[in-house]
């Protein structure tokens, strides 16, 4: 609506002749040079520390706050989890070393257990957000002391093999528990001093077992902190991506704003213009020629717009990216097969390309997870559409992009998401990226299976058409797969 008051402000102007025509080169001229100070503004890092520094240093605090919120069910979650796995090798003690089972379920049931434990409790205090990563590390140190006090404990023939439970400690603190790479690194190599102390001075092992267990040690350790070093520069990246993104949409608004402003504060002196139209008919096609290209220069502007974002999801999961492209293919041709308009279909097609934009929001590790999701991680997921209508939703577009975006998920007998829409509810544009997003998805290879081959994507069309997906789209997917050979690009 705000799009069209705008355009039609601009087209009375033409009509009342030269002056509004200078004072619409004035407007445009003005949008060319707006602040892009923003837009230039590139991502520096320490490069030991990984902190925002330079002038994306005012990114740090809200970084720390954005990563703490979206880690602490992930961390509570390991704690839990780290608790049972530790206490189940319980069961390898007794068969290994029966003499020493109670000594080292001491250790494992009445003190890392416990220490786990009072971790999840004391995440649930507000001082937990300002040193998680302190106490995370130790708890990473405590664990892993754990071990090497059960290698000091262990028999010679036992102790020398169970430094892999210390490898799998690495592992855990690394990749999983969310550390930053300074703190996961300090705890890491802190561990590997810890049991050549053990293994040198309390516990003697062999020179070739010494060695053998270092080696796997130093190793594991380089891996692990590469592994968290990658992990922090993406997260970091990522939401300075999202910021980046941020800057981009209340730029638009603003643009937006400020035109409208503008278009007002002149209308009465369109009125005096108008009274020139008359001595400048002629002028007039030349005019209207003008307008055309302005309004191009919006579309372009919005066209724009679009490919950042899609640049934005590619860097992030370059699974995702192909995804919209293929959907926005396919569906392109679904509308045309159905006869919709090319304005129609031009908006169908900047919608699909950017219809998982959502997924931003999703933690980079759970969209490129290769197995199977959990309830909690496929909950996030199924948020996306929602986010996605939330970033757009406020960005001017000839084209109802974001409700698209946000209904994508929808299905007709009200079984799909966030809204449980139904039927004539759901935007035509929505129901066929319903179509193409199911089929590119099922065709495709995804990291947690493999391709389901594009006749299982149809039957899946077909034997749900009027049920889940709307009829007259259903068939002309079908129409386009079976009797007109379409294939994806």
């Amino acid at each position: 609506m705000k799009k069209n008051i705008i355009i039609r402000f601009l087209c009375k102007g033409l009509r009342q002749g030269f002056g509004g025509r200078i004072y619409l080169k004035k407007i445009f001229h003005h949008h060319s040079s707006f602040d892009t100070d923003n837009m230039n503004h590139q991502m520096k890092l320490h490069p030991l520390t990984l902190k925002f520094s330079g002038e994306s240093s005012n990114l740090e605090e809200p970084f720390l706050d954005d990563y703490y919120k979206s880690s602490l069910s992930h961390v509570r979650i390991l704690l839990i989890l780290g608790s049972i796995l530790y206490g189940a090798f319980g069961i390898l003690d007794a068969i290994l070393m029966p003499e020493q089972m109670f000594s080292i379920w001491l250790i494992r049931l009445m003190i890392i257990g416990p220490l786990l434990f009072g971790l999840l409790l004391i995440s649930f205090f507000n001082f937990f957000k300002r040193y998680m990563q302190p106490i995370l590390a130790l708890a990473y140190i405590v664990i892993g002391g754990g071990i090497v006090c059960m290698i000091v404990i262990a028999p010679s023939q036992v102790s020398y093999f169970y430094y892999t439970g210390l490898i799998l400690v690495f592992m855990w603190g690394y990749t999983l528990i969310r550390l930053f790479f300074v703190w996961a690194s300090l705890a890491g190599w802190l561990q590997v001093i810890l049991y050549n102390i053990a293994a040198v001075w309390i516990n003697p092992a062999p020179s070739h077992i010494l060695i053998n267990n270092n080696f796997f040690f130093i190793g594991a350790n380089a891996l692990g902190m590469m592994a968290c070093y990658a992990i922090e520069f993406y997260a970091r990246r990522n939401y300075f991506m999202k910021q980046q993104l941020e800057i981009e949409r209340e730029n638009v608004s603003r643009i937006n704003q400020e035109l409208e402003d503008r278009v007002i504060k002149r209308t009465e002196d369109y009125q005096i213009v108008n009274r020139a139209l008359e001595e400048k008919i002629a002028e007039h096609t030349r005019m209207e020629e003008e307008l055309h290209r302005t309004l191009d220069i919006l579309k372009r502007s919005v066209g724009t717009t679009i490919q950042v974002m899609v640049a934005a999801v590619e860097a992030r999961d370059p699974y995702t990216a192909g995804h919209q492209l293929r959907s926005a293919h396919l569906a392109c041709a679904i509308g045309a097969e159905m006869g919709l308009s090319q304005e129609k279909i031009e908006g169908i097609r900047m919608a699909c390309s950017i219809h998982d934009i959502g997924k931003l929001s999703i933690p980079a590790e759970i969209l490129t997870k290769p197995s199977k999701l959990t309830d909690i991680e496929f909950s996030l997921i199924r948020e996306h559409s929602g986010s996605g209508y939330e970033m757009l939703k406020d960005v001017e577009s000839p084209w109802p992009l974001a409700k698209v975006i946000g209904q994508h998920h929808e299905r007709m007998d009200g079984s799909g998401y966030p809204q449980k829409l139904k039927g004539d509810e759901i935007l035509i544009e929505a129901r066929i990226l319903a179509v193409s997003d199911v089929v590119e998805s099922m065709a495709s290879h995804r990291p947690y299976r493999p391709a389901l081959g594009i006749e299982a994507a149809l039957e899946e069309i077909e034997n749900n058409k009027g049920i889940l997906y709307d009829v007259a789209v259903a068939d002309a997917c079908l129409t386009l797969f079976r009797e007109k050979n379409y294939q994806f690009p």
